[in-house]
């Protein structure tokens, strides 16, 4: 079987990457995270309902050939994803879906970030600012409008009224701060 990698398929290894299950290829977290998770895997037509198994806080099923292609993708994630496009936004935005968050006061924070992860932030352009386990970043509104149009637990997030992007699939460019 051959998997085609597309952007849609990159929000779903990017929410996987930081969540994954240790059994299977599955994720744990929350139910609105899990929820999410499920809907993606069944509208792809990766699985199907009989072959997920649940378990209190984690979602998991097994196909070899896709566990290995996740493993794949995120192996080579700074050679993948070095270019501002729909495939990199996608990345980006099923990472800050799974472990991110904005707080009150307006920081957009990444917990769970090791070394190779803050490298392909600053390779694309991205501020970010080291803090205990994580990242935050110096200019939020440029990272949020270059994933604005691909987020899903956070696309209602009052932080993204503030910012704009031109067209659905315009990216923004972190050097101009333009798209």
């Amino acid at each position: 079987m051959k998997i085609k990698l597309t952007p849609e398929l990159t929000y779903l290894i990017g929410f996987w990457r930081k969540r994954r299950s240790p059994e299977g290829l599955g994720i744990y977290g929350e139910p609105q995270q899990l929820g999410l998770f499920t809907k993606e895997l069944l509208d792809m037509h990766i699985t199907t309902t009989e072959k997920l198994i649940s378990k209190e806080d984690m979602i998991y099923f097994y196909n070899t050939a896709y566990k290995k292609f996740f493993l794949e993708i995120e192996k080579e994630e700074l050679e993948r994803f070095k270019y501002l496009n729909e495939y990199a936004a996608n990345y980006l935005a099923g990472i800050f879906d799974s472990i991110g968050r904005i707080d009150e006061k307006g920081f957009v924070f990444i917990s769970k970030i090791n070394s190779q992860d803050e490298l392909l932030f600053l390779r694309l352009g991205f501020i970010t600012k080291r803090v205990k386990d994580g990242i935050i970043f110096g200019k939020p509104r440029v990272f949020l409008a270059f994933i604005k149009n691909y987020v899903k637990i956070y696309a209602g997030h009052d932080a993204f009224k503030y910012v704009k992007t031109k067209g659905k699939n315009r990216v923004m460019n972190p050097h101009t701060n333009s798209a």
